[in-house]
């Protein structure tokens, strides 16, 4: 079931994984003294959050049923395919995204820094569930 839409999604995760992970370690002092950074990092990590949504949204449709109305129900319904693991980190993953784009006049550094230091491995862990869900089905 490996689809086309999904390869490509996933192909993006990977290339945007690797552009932060490019900027190695990273701390709020810096975020905080280059705007443009911070601006890019607050952009790729919104758009890794867009791709799982995207991807579930996809797979939801592939089983022929109506789309999620809600980004975390479009993840409960991937877990319920099992597509992935009942894991919180995917509703954080929501909410984070949630919070950046309505709170977005002023996004702290410090919880970017948290994203990009400790929790990139949750998006691979995401590409490796679906991976080994569509080459299942």
């Amino acid at each position: 079931m490996l689809n086309g839409v999904v390869t490509q999604k996933l192909q993006l995760l990977d290339e945007i994984l690797n552009e932060l992970r490019s900027l190695g370690q990273v701390d709020a002092q810096q975020l905080q003294a280059d705007w443009r950074t911070r601006r890019a990092v607050e952009r790729d990590l919104q758009v890794l959050v867009e791709v799982v949504i995207d991807v579930c949204q996809r797979l939801i449709s592939l089983q022929g049923q109506t789309p999620a109305s809600t980004s975390i129900s479009a993840i409960e319904r991937c877990i319920q395919l099992g597509a992935l693991t009942d894991d919180e980190i995917y509703r954080q993953m929501v909410r984070f995204r949630n919070f950046i784009v309505h709170r977005y006049e002023r996004v702290d550094p410090n919880i970017l820094v948290e994203m990009i230091n400790e929790h990139l491995v949750d998006f691979e862990q995401f590409r490796d569930e679906i991976l080994s869900y569509v080459k299942d089905h």
